[in-house]
């Protein structure tokens, strides 16, 4: 009697399963799991780093994103994508965040815990008076106090009007007769070059 009373309940128990699994099918109400919802919308909001418009580059730094800014307030108001130790100039390791700005990344470069250098690389971002990546080397050599210096991958311009912005040109380091690159003779030679990285340090007058 008892075994025929555990066969029928095991059977009861087997039923039960079957229309619960056919209700779950046919309900498209179901929560979905966790995994489908971090890729919802919600979750993938980013941390604006002060942009509300066009983002700028101005002599501190685009947004939130500022030269001589901690670590930590960087990481708190702007999208760290990334925080790690890269090979830098002349062998050096160095600290380079990787931040998520209006939809461009942008290396910083620390020291002290602190953003020594911001390096931009899209056209995207542009001073208030449109210079930036792709600028033409022309319109940075015929502005006031232009000047071109040797540097990392190329010949750095820098103008009065942006103190702490150097405009890089992969152009050859020095002039066909050797010395140094005046305005009008980079001008002469290359002003169809255009910038292919924006640097923001701390202004030197």
């Amino acid at each position: 009697m008892r075994i025929v009373f555990a066969l029928t309940a095991t059977l009861i128990a087997a039923g039960c399963r079957k229309a619960d699994d056919a209700i779950r099918r046919d309900d498209t109400t179901t929560v979905p799991p966790v995994s489908v919802l971090a890729d919802s919308p919600v979750a993938g909001l980013t941390k604006a780093c002060g942009i509300t418009g066009l983002p700028v580059v101005t002599d501190n730094g685009i947004g939130e994103l500022r030269e001589g800014l901690s670590v930590a307030d960087v990481k708190a108001r702007c999208d760290v994508v990334s925080d790690s130790e890269e090979l830098g100039t002349e062998g050096m390791t160095e600290r380079v965040l990787i931040v998520r700005i209006a939809g461009e990344t942008v290396r910083a470069i620390v020291n002290d815990d602190r953003i020594s250098r911001i390096e931009i690389s899209s056209p995207r971002f542009t001073t208030t008076d449109s210079l930036g990546v792709d600028t033409p080397l022309r319109r940075i050599a015929r502005m006031r106090g232009a000047r071109f210096f040797p540097g990392e991958g190329g010949v750095y311009g820098f103008i009065a009007d942006h103190c702490a912005l150097s405009f890089r040109f992969s152009v050859p380091l020095r002039p066909p007769r050797g010395g140094g690159w005046t305005a009008a003779s980079i001008d002469s030679a290359h002003g169809d070059a255009a910038v292919d990285r924006v640097l923001v340090t701390r202004c030197q007058r």
